[in-house]
Formats: C-alpha cells, structure tokens, sequence
C-alpha cells in the first residue's frame, strides 16, 4: 500500500464495463513519479521567501520592491495550478486490464482525453523497460504491448510493477485464447 494510494482507491468499475467483464488490474503510474513533482513544487513555494528574505537584507531600493506582493501572487497562481495539474493528470491517466481486454485511458491537458482499446486476443508481445537505479529500487517502469490491431503499440508508462503485469496479462491473454477459440465470444 502505497502512500498515496487514496488519490487511488476505486471499485474496480468503469464506464463500458461489460457485465461479463471482470477486472484484473487498474494501475497508474508509481506513487513515486507524483512524489518527485510535489517535492520540485515543495521547493518551488520556497522561491519567494528567499527573495523576500534576500530583498530584507539588501536593502537597497530596488525598482521592482513595490511590486513584490503582486509578482509574489502572480507566481503563487501559477504554482498552484501547475500542482493542480500535475496530480490530476496522475489521477486521471490509468491502464485498466480486464479478463477480456486492455484499456489505455490517457489525460492530455485538461480537455482532451485519449481513450484507447485492445482486445487480448491482439496481442503478440509484451517488453518491459526498467531504467535506472531508482526505478529498478522501487520495481517501476515501462510496459509496451505489441499488437496485431490499428494501434502497434499500448505503452504503460512508469508503472509498478511491470514484470508482474506483464504476467498478468500473458496469463489472461492466454486464459482468453483458450476460453474463446477463434476469437468468439459467447455470453449468456
């Protein structure tokens, strides 16, 4: 359990789940992407008061001191919805893997949203990347997923993980290759 797994808690249903459908895993990226940009924001809330206190100790009048209270508001604006940002694209972009396929579901700005579908049947292969040390500490990385579909590639980026889901979903490609031959769904 994640410390920021709140932002995260669900109940596994989304909108288009088939009622046949069961879900296997529902992933954002690692808890400690989000943790780097709110650290770089925590240290970019500190940049006015080193001014200021650099401005207190100079004391030379400099020409732009008056203004200081509405550049400080005007920054303070800018940094409050960079951090808005930041955690609602985290909470927003999701890979979802079912028992019948994969959905990637991706955020770009705040009005434009990216929603694409893989069938399991689709795929051929799967890869994952891990780079760094970081992430090779705390088991994140990148999971692409090759397909035989419109779209080449599903990529899963920065997700914990990813040999684990690479598993999961070679498991329940090949659990749904068996259960459905010749691509053929048949529900009652």
């Amino acid at each position: 359990m994640s410390m920021f797994s709140f932002l995260t808690q669900t109940e596994y249903t989304f909108e288009g789940k088939k009622s046949y459908e069961s879900v296997l895993l529902l992933l954002h990226r690692h808890w400690f992407v989000l943790f780097v940009q709110i650290v770089g924001f925590a240290l970019m809330a500190l940049i006015p008061l080193i001014l200021s206190i650099l401005i207190g100790y100079v004391r030379v009048s400099l020409p732009f001191a008056e203004y200081y209270s509405l550049l400080t508001a005007i920054f303070y604006l800018f940094w409050w919805y960079g951090l808005f940002y930041t955690i609602t694209m985290y909470l927003l972009d999701v890979w979802i893997v079912t028992d019948h396929r994969v959905i990637d579901s991706e955020q770009h700005g705040f009005f434009r949203r990216t929603v694409a579908e893989l069938h399991l049947s689709k795929i051929q292969d799967i890869s994952v990347d891990i780079t760094g040390v970081i992430p090779t500490f705390l088991d994140y990385g990148n999971l692409e997923v090759q397909t035989a579909g419109t779209s080449e590639k599903f990529f899963f980026k920065q997700i914990p993980h990813p040999n684990q889901v690479k598993d999961i979903i070679m498991e329940a490609h090949n659990q749904f290759i068996k259960a459905h031959p010749n691509d053929v769904e048949i529900h009652e």
